[in-house]
């Protein structure tokens, strides 16, 4: 089975037994990083491993390919079965001439443990670095949307390009009313001014709305992971059923909605890292 159909059927499994799979499985929300480089995993990377982590039961964000484990003296614990990612690698190619090469990406399937399955390694602490509520402030404060607060309804105005959210009071936490407003954040980062993806959608039709709202789902919990707060999704089932239907019929539907949440994730990152250069 190619990766493209492994990750599709696993979040068809999830979706039909319930559970959300771009949802991170621990309380302290975090990117999966491989335990040797410290590198994070990101897009639909990420998604295959918080899904086997959901799957599974495994309880560490942390992986390692089989040789790394080897390298750092543990061993994959028998019987394991792997979790797939995919990576991008580049070979060079000549063009013919006798000067040129041509340096051609392609992508190719590499398969990871979690650290629950590998015994023998002297395993440190788990980061428990708590990022501050403060730093999410310094994001909202480099995007600069307009946020209206007012009703009951949390949603993004395509026409007026602004953020309606209801006052902080009537959430339970932090952590709620930051979810919701990275959901909506999301959309934001679709407007013409931006990424310019919205446009380019048919607002009344219902696939479409509910691929936005896939792209919102999965860049949310990207945010929340990268803050490391649990997030409060919930699915509305009027938008599952599509999400099955598209999943079922088009391997390629979760890949372009990792890659437009991911799209939107790095935008928000490089307001910030522009804005601290200008400071």
């Amino acid at each position: 089975m190619n990766f493209k159909s492994e990750i599709t059927n696993k979040i068809i499994e999830a979706l039909e037994k319930g559970v959300t799979p771009w949802q991170c499985p621990f309380e302290r929300c975090s990117i999966p990083v491989n335990y040797k480089t410290k590198q994070r995993y990101n897009g639909i990377n990420t998604l295959s491993l918080w899904l086997s982590a959901i799957l599974r039961g495994y309880t560490s964000n942390y992986w390692l390919g089989f040789s790394q484990a080897k390298s750092l003296k543990g061993k994959v614990k028998k019987g394991e079965k792997a979790t797939s990612v995919i990576v991008c690698m580049t070979k060079a190619k000549s063009d013919g001439s006798d000067d040129k090469e041509v340096i051609t990406p392609f992508f190719k399937t590499e398969y990871v443990f979690n650290l629950d399955q590998i015994e023998g390694l002297k395993i440190e602490a788990e980061n428990k670095n708590i990022t501050t509520f403060e730093n999410i402030e310094i994001l909202l404060k480099s995007a600069n949307p307009v946020i209206r607060y007012q009703g009951e309804k949390a949603y993004f105005s395509l026409s007026e390009d602004f953020i309606n959210m209801p006052f902080k009071s009537k959430f339970k936490d932090n952590e709620g009313y930051y979810s919701t407003l990275f959901h909506e954040l999301i959309h934001w980062t679709g407007h013409k001014t931006r990424l310019d993806r919205l446009d380019k959608l048919n607002r009344e039709n219902h696939e479409n709305r509910a691929f936005e709202e896939l792209v919102a789902e999965i860049g949310a919990s990207f945010l929340c992971a990268q803050f490391g707060i649990k997030p409060n999704i919930e699915n509305t089932s009027s938008y599952v059923a599509s999400w099955l239907k598209e999943l079922k019929n088009n391997q390629n539907y979760i890949f372009k909605a990792c890659r437009q949440a991911n799209s939107a994730l790095n935008y928000l990152n490089e307001l910030v890292t522009n804005q601290s250069k200008v400071a």
